[in-house]
């Protein structure tokens, strides 16, 4: 981890970088998956036995590069470690203090558990089904928000749900119908423990060590990923054969590389997507990443172009593609229009003569964004984010106005983005 007077001054925005960020990892987590699809539909005969190795390989790689991304160098007569280009954050591999490790302990723990059942999922159909259905995680995060809020839904939210919804039961759908089994894996296990391993991983990357000083996706992705790979282990193991060794070091030996390529594509996409965690809104990063749903689709025809059958089996049912690609639209359309419902406003605050300084109690309001201290006037500009005005109302301002000291509040709402 870094010293926070050790910051650079990037040539990028930071609108732009978090763009890049949360696109970036969508388009790195279609590549990680269609390494695993191609694995599992070339010679693994066992997903789970396929995963379990994988999981180690990823491990040992990740280790490897986190290790490598640790030495420093001099530069601009500074000495700073590869990895600070990564993460600003990151200094060295090392230990998180209690706190972090304690949330990445639970965050690992349910990952491995979201990780086995996509294992299995992955071993009986294709990138363009696999991925549509990760953005169900999206509809248990809003759930969540909404019983921390003690809040109902929104027209728009409930679209946005049914839309999400309806879009991952028609990408699902199979010539027979559907399969029971594999919706059940989808809504209960798999996106449940997607939905808590994200909440903690934002949690995470937002703790101050010291201040400026938050903690690195590099070390996160470590720790997380050993808690992982332990809580994976213990659920495969009595999935695994007698002659299961055999299958293990035949797996090892036919899919090496294609375990490479998914452990560094899925070691990039997490990197930039817990950065962008640390910079935005859990909805923002999970509709841009999204991407990777548009991506599943194209990738398995081409795919299969190259290479008959690598990237799963292609149903010759014109009818069942066009629900296919109906469902991914819907998909699309929810997780887009979820993140562009917000409505965002700046606030500007007075307060009473010789009042101390209340930014921490301003900034620790759910849904504000950012707080500037002003000179003149006005004390505070505050930049808020909510589902509908309404919302802003009830549950923004009014605790501004409950906070000691504060005189005036008025409110502008932003009409038009120009970025």
């Amino acid at each position: 981890m870094s010293g926070s007077s050790q910051r650079p001054v990037s040539g990028r925005s930071t609108i732009s970088l978090f763009y890049i960020l949360a696109i970036g990892a969508g388009v790195m987590r279609t590549f990680s998956v269609g390494f695993d699809i191609v694995a599992l539909n070339t010679f693994a005969s066992n997903p789970i036995i396929y995963g379990l190795i994988s999981q180690w390989v990823s491990f040992a790689i990740t280790l490897t590069l986190v290790v490598i991304l640790s030495i420093k160098i001099s530069r601009e007569g500074k000495r700073r470690a590869l990895g600070y280009e990564l993460d600003p954050d990151f200094g060295r591999i090392s230990l998180l203090p209690s706190r972090p490790m304690l949330y990445l302990f639970i965050a690992g723990s349910f990952a491995g558990i979201s990780t086995f059942f996509y294992y299995i999922l992955a071993g009986s159909t294709d990138a363009s089904v696999v991925l549509p259905y990760g953005q169900l995680v999206i509809i248990y995060l809003l759930i969540g928000d909404l019983v921390a809020e003690k809040d109902t839904p929104t027209i728009i939210e409930l679209q946005c749900v049914v839309s999400i919804m309806l879009g991952v039961m028609l990408v699902g759908i199979e010539p027979g119908g559907f399969n029971v089994v594999t919706l059940l894996i989808v809504l209960l296990p798999m996106n449940v423990s997607s939905a808590v391993t994200t909440f903690l991983q934002r949690k995470t990357k937002r703790y101050e060590l010291s201040e400026g000083l938050r903690v690195d996706s590099l070390n996160m992705r470590i720790w997380s990923l050993l808690f992982l790979n332990i809580i994976m282990t213990a659920l495969s193991i009595p999935f695994i054969p007698p002659d299961g060794m055999n299958q293990i070091m035949q797996s090892f030996d036919a899919g090496f590389w294609l375990m490479v390529g998914s452990s560094v594509a899925t070691f990039f996409s997490l990197i930039m997507y817990i950065r962008a965690l640390g910079r935005g809104t859990t909805a923002i990063v999970n509709s841009l990443s999204s991407i990777s749903v548009v991506l599943g689709i194209p990738m398995t025809l081409i795919g299969n172009f190259l290479l008959p059958g690598a990237f799963g089996g292609i149903a010759s049912d014109s009818m069942l593609w066009v629900l296919k690609i109906f469902g991914v639209t819907l998909v699309m359309m929810g997780v887009i229009a979820l993140e562009a419902s917000d409505v965002r406003s700046l606030v500007i605050v007075n307060v009473e003569p010789q009042v101390g300084d209340i930014l921490p109690e301003l900034f620790a309001i759910k849904g504000v964004e950012s707080v500037s201290g002003l000179a003149g006037k006005h004390d505070y500009i505050l930049s808020i984010k909510s589902r509908s005005l309404s919302k802003a109302r009830t549950k923004i301002l009014h605790k501004i106005q409950k906070i000691p000291g504060v005189k005036q509040v008025n409110t502008l709402v932003i009409l038009r983005d120009h970025r």
